[in-house]
């Protein structure tokens, strides 16, 4: 039997005696493509949908009678899904779903260094048009990262790339400092000291390094110098140095903290792949989203989002000798860590005590940090000191 007999329906046709001999005859007799079973006097055949009336034409002409089957293939398939309108929209809606889902960006990730708080990041982005429910055909990843990019203050680099359902924004962020003030015409920028430290190395791209690696220099003392025998440039470049510095933090013995004593449910909303269809209600300190699923494990891309607002009472509770030097301990770690985030610890030496006002830790501290900072002039006033 062909594939376009089975695309368009084939039947069983079944024969007795006499009549099974002038079947089988006239099949070969016309060339129809069948498949013959013998069994006794008996033969079933199963041929196409076509062949099947002209078979059923030809033998009554003989005043023959046979048995004709039920239709089969792909059709009768299609009209027992017909039969059952339920299923039919069940399987329309899918596909919708689906075809909608794929054409849309639902996942926007964030990676960064960790300089710029993730919210700000992701305002921006939103902003410059890249969030869930986008249509993939209205962005360019191209375009989103040449508009993140006007954000100088924040960015010194984005990349943006769009996989199927998933976007992806890769980020540098601005490395934090007080702002340069823009040099005149005819000015130009000097690299001066952020801080007192030891010298350990000049690494000069532009101007004329000042001082060298052994020497000790204070805050705002010229490194690198960006006058030159022609006139102002724009010095830059690296100066490592040594530099030493104190943290103090205390911690006391009493903590109050606000414990939630109740939530009231204040909002809810029905969202399609995460984007919000409708909503009642608004507000709320803190949301959870549940699933809708069908019986037998399968889950819709709905989900209900309920947000709640919290009453709080303040709760204040006395902490021991150690706890108090461990939360000390604990918050001094990581004022450290964020003040040196840029540099390499050497050296660290920490002591701590209990007073009146709690255990308060101190941590002695000797690091490598780049001390260059910018700093504009014009070429009058240097010149003439």
């Amino acid at each position: 039997m062909y594939l376009t007999d089975r695309l368009f329906g084939w039947r069983e046709i079944t024969a007795e005696g006499k009549t099974a001999k002038v079947l089988t005859d006239f099949l070969l007799k016309e060339n129809i493509p069948a498949e013959i079973r013998v069994n006794g006097e008996t033969a079933t055949v199963r041929v196409g949908r076509a062949a099947g009336k002209k078979i059923v034409k030809e033998l009554s002409g003989k005043g023959l009678s046979v048995c004709v089957g039920k239709l089969c293939g792909l059709p009768a398939v299609l009209r027992s899904v017909t039969a059952r309108p339920g299923l039919v929209c069940g399987v329309v809606l899918a596909i919708l779903l689906f075809a909608f889902a794929r054409t849309r960006v639902w996942d926007v990730r964030i990676e960064g260094d960790g300089t710029v708080d993730e919210d700000v990041i992701r305002e921006i982005v939103y902003a410059a048009g890249l969030r869930p429910g986008v249509k993939l055909r209205e962005i360019s990843a191209e375009d989103v990262s040449s508009a993140c990019l006007l954000h100088e203050n924040v960015f010194s680099g984005v990349n943006v790339s769009v996989s199927g359902v998933v976007a992806k924004v890769e980020w540098i962020g601005r490395e934090r400092g007080e702002p340069i003030a823009s040099p005149s015409p005819d000015g130009g920028v000097n690299i001066v000291a952020s801080c007192d430290g030891v010298i350990v190395s000049v690494e000069p791209t532009c101007g004329t390094a000042v001082v060298v690696p052994g020497q000790t220099v204070h805050k705002g003392d010229l490194l690198i110098s960006g006058v030159t025998g022609g006139g102002a440039v724009r010095a830059n470049g690296r100066v490592t140095a040594n530099v030493t510095r104190e943290f103090t933090v205390t911690a006391p013995k009493t903590v109050t903290t606000n414990t939630v004593a109740e939530k009231k449910a204040v909002s809810v909303s029905l969202r399609l792949f995460g984007e919000e269809l409708f909503s009642f209600g608004a507000g709320g300190d803190s949301a959870s989203e549940k699933e809708l699923t069908l019986p037998g494990g399968i889950v819709l891309p709905f989900t209900i989002r309920v947000g709640y607002r919290h009453e709080t009472v303040p709760l204040t509770k006395e902490l021991t000798e150690a706890e108090a030097a461990q939360n000390a301990l604990y918050r001094l770690r990581w004022t450290v860590r964020e003040a040196l985030a840029e540099g390499e610890l050497i050296r660290q030496e920490i002591t701590g005590g209990f007073s009146d006002g709690g255990y308060t830790a101190t941590a002695k501290t000797e690091y490598l940090i780049n001390i260059a900072k910018p700093l504009a002039f014009t070429v009058g006033n240097e010149y003439n000191k």
